[in-house]
Parts: C-alpha cells; sequence; structure tokens
C-alpha cells in the first residue's frame, strides 16, 4: 500500500493497530476500573494491600496472566517478520528494554512514543549518518539510552519520584 509516496505494508497497518488497541485497553483497564486500581495497588505494595483485604495471590495470577496474554500476542505479532528460532526475540528484547528506559518506567504511553523514536532515528541514522550505515544501527538505541539517562534518568515521559524521610 502506497500513502503519500511511502510504502507500507499491511502487515505493518495490521501490527500497528493491534498495538494501539491493546495500549488503549491497558491504559482503560489500570487507570478506569477497580481491578485496574487493584493490580497497581498489588504491584507498588502488597503487604499493605493485602492489609487492605485485596486477594495479594489472586491479583498476582491476574498480573502474570495478563503478562501471558501480552507475550503471546506480542510474540504472535513479531513471529512473521523473523525467523522462527529459540532465540528469535533477543534483538526485540534490545529494543524493547531501550523503549521502557527511554518513555520512563511510569508512562505506558511515553514507551509507545519511545519505541516509534528509536524506531525512526535508528533508520534516518542508518541511511544518512555515513559512519553508522546499516551494520551499527543497533548502536543507536544504546546511544540515546545513554543521553537520556544522563539527562534525565526517569525517562522522557516518567515522573521523577521525590521520597521524604
Amino acid at each position: 500500500m502506497s500513502v503519500l509516496g511511502v510504502s507500507v505494508s499491511i502487515r505493518s497497518i495490521g501490527t500497528t493497530l493491534v498495538i494501539v488497541v491493546a495500549m488503549g485497553l491497558l491504559q482503560a483497564l489500570f487507570v478506569g476500573t477497580k481491578l485496574g486500581l487493584a493490580l497497581r495497588a498489588v504491584a507498588i505494595n502488597p503487604q499493605s494491600a493485602a492489609f487492605s483485604g485485596l486477594p495479594v495471590e489472586r491479583l498476582l495470577m491476574v498480573g502474570w496472566g495478563l503478562a501471558a496474554v501480552l507475550g503471546a500476542v506480542a510474540g504472535a505479532l513479531v513471529a512473521p517478520q523473523l525467523t522462527l528460532t529459540p532465540g528469535m526475540l533477543d534483538n526485540a528484547l534490545v529494543y524493547a528494554l531501550a523503549a521502557v528506559i527511554l518513555g520512563g518506567l511510569t508512562s505506558p504511553i511515553g514507551v509507545v512514543v519511545a519505541a516509534w523514536l528509536i524506531g525512526v532515528l535508528e533508520n534516518l541514522a542508518a541511511v544518512y549518518v555515513g559512519f553508522i550505515g546499516f551494520d551499527l544501527k543497533v548502536a543507536v538505541p544504546f546511544i540515546l539510552i545513554f543521553v537520556v539517562l544522563i539527562v534525565r534518568p526517569q525517562g522522557l515521559f516518567g515522573r521523577k519520584t521525590v521520597v521524604r524521610v
């Protein structure tokens, strides 16, 4: 499919739509429901959540089940683009780590924006920066991680937590 002179595959459009829908559903779950509030409470402080009467073990099972479902969806989206081997997601883990660090651990939307930014900057660097090329473009996320950790350790969209003693 060609849009404004740019070729985009139908699979890429479908993958993007699935990611946007999953992101919206997760945001709605964690911000707008009692289950999401309980899951966040258990993640932040399980002991306090247990004292509040929340079933911590069940909520942890729900959290792990949700992680498994999201992992399965991610694997199904990535598998057609990669060769099916035991280490097929090793390269994807580098980009996932970079996106989480750049976007901020407290901002799911920031992680998605950071992942998009990494993809764009990596490909622009591969084409326009002569010494990087396509062989060293995997170094771009590491350079971005280094710069962001020096300038803004909580990530581009993360919140700075202040702990008062």
